[in-house]
């Protein structure tokens, strides 16, 4: 795995615990490293495949947790590039002046969407959380980003159910 991936290791949600929960814990660092406080923070943009809810959305729910209320959170749901979509949007938005302490994290629960016994892909996924805080400085911090998509590759990787199609769940995760 290591050869073919480089990945070294793999983490693993506990029972219970949630996308916005791993969120949490990386955000609360990610302020603490960046010296702010969550009620300084004025724009949360989280990037997630593997959201606790449909709505309201998990920027939304990471808000309330750290009472950073009335500022504009959202996720924002491009798989694999998500932490660098929501990093993306939030650099825009310092540049612009719209905000001034930016709280972006990408986290996932891919663990609970997995197909384990499907060795091509199984291999390639776990669950954790990044966050970071952008705000205005002199110092050089993210030159430029460049984001592309092709919905060619479709097929290659993807989860059969969603809202629109129907969720398929098995009769031990089927909640009514």
């Amino acid at each position: 795995i290591r050869t073919r991936t480089g990945i070294e290791r793999r983490h693993i949600a506990a029972d219970g615990e949630t996308t916005v929960d791993l969120a949490e814990h990386a955000a609360r660092r990610a302020l603490a490293a960046a010296g702010v406080a969550a009620e300084d923070v004025d724009f949360i943009a989280f990037g997630t495949t593997t959201p606790d809810l449909i709505f309201p959305n998990c920027g939304v729910l990471l808000q309330k947790r750290l009472g950073c209320i009335g500022v504009p959170a959202f996720s924002v749901e491009t798989a694999c590039a998500g932490f660098m979509y929501a990093l993306s949007i939030a650099d825009k938005y310092v540049r612009c002046g719209e905000a001034k302490r930016a709280l972006v994290i990408g986290s996932e629960t891919l663990s609970r969407i997995t197909d384990w016994s499907d060795r091509n892909t199984a291999v390639l996924f776990g669950d954790g959380a990044g966050a970071v805080v952008l705000k205005p400085s002199a110092e050089p911090g993210v030159m430029s980003t460049h984001l592309h998509s092709d919905g060619e590759y479709k097929d290659l990787l993807y989860v059969e159910s969603g809202v629109s199609r129907g969720f398929k769940y098995d009769e031990q995760r089927r909640r009514v």
